[in-house]
């Protein structure tokens, strides 16, 4: 697809794996893969919500989509809404987050602790201390969502469970960090630099963030303190 804009790729397991594009001529491009990325295939355009106009997805952290296990997928666009697939793929629904949208504004990154309980962030990248309604969760894989009573400080590009815990989560954004400890309801500014992206190890409490400048963060956390 020579229009195709792949903003972000994830797996589930060693084989089943998706990768996400912005809309083309008003369609999702959304490829899976069932043998570890050997071979594509395209989700059918009647498979997929329609796209909104000038619908996609951001890419400023590349996790905007997300997997758990070979059949559930979602990815989040920017026009606050969240796509989801419960039978790997084949077939799609969607569901309106309660997100801030606008201009440079929507949902920047998804992640998942299991099959049903998530979180979304977001915000306005152009106005990266300006706090909104930029993060929400789900404890209902995705068909439901609900705004954090208290949300991150600012505009958050990324988000991520710590492995080792039962409810906490880590956010970063280029002008600072959130530490939620009761799976995204509440979030409490935790310091440090500001960073891009982030992920944990598997089953473990390190983690890693890279930010602006080539900048490359260790992040360890211990009983749940930052």
């Amino acid at each position: 697809e020579p229009k195709a804009f792949f903003d972000a790729v994830a797996f589930g397991d060693a084989t089943h794996g998706v990768a996400v594009s912005d809309s083309v001529d008003g369609q999702f491009v959304v490829l899976l893969t069932s043998d570890g990325g050997i071979t594509w295939t395209r989700v059918p355009a009647d498979r997929l919500p329609a796209a909104l106009p000038g619908e996609g997805a951001f890419a400023a952290s590349g996790s905007n989509v997300a997997m758990a296990g070979p059949s559930r997928l979602w990815f989040g666009t920017t026009k606050g809404r969240v796509l989801r697939s419960s039978d790997g793929g084949r077939t799609w629904t969607v569901q309106v987050a309660p997100i801030a949208t606008g201009d440079a504004t929507g949902i920047f990154s998804v992640a998942f602790r299991d099959a049903t309980h998530g979180v979304i962030v977001g915000g306005n990248y152009t106005q990266e201390r300006a706090s909104g309604d930029h993060a929400a969760m789900t404890a209902d894989g995705g068909a439901t969502w609900t705004r954090a009573t208290r949300s991150v400080s600012g505009f958050r590009s990324a988000v991520a469970w710590l492995p080792t815990s039962t409810t906490s989560w880590l956010s970063v954004g280029p002008a600072g960090s959130d530490w939620s400890n009761d799976d995204g309801r509440t979030w409490t500014p935790s310091g440090g630099d500001g960073y891009d992206a982030l992920s944990f190890a598997p089953g473990t409490a390190t983690g890693w963030a890279s930010g602006a400048g080539g900048r490359i963060a260790r992040v360890t956390v211990t009983s749940g303190a930052r």
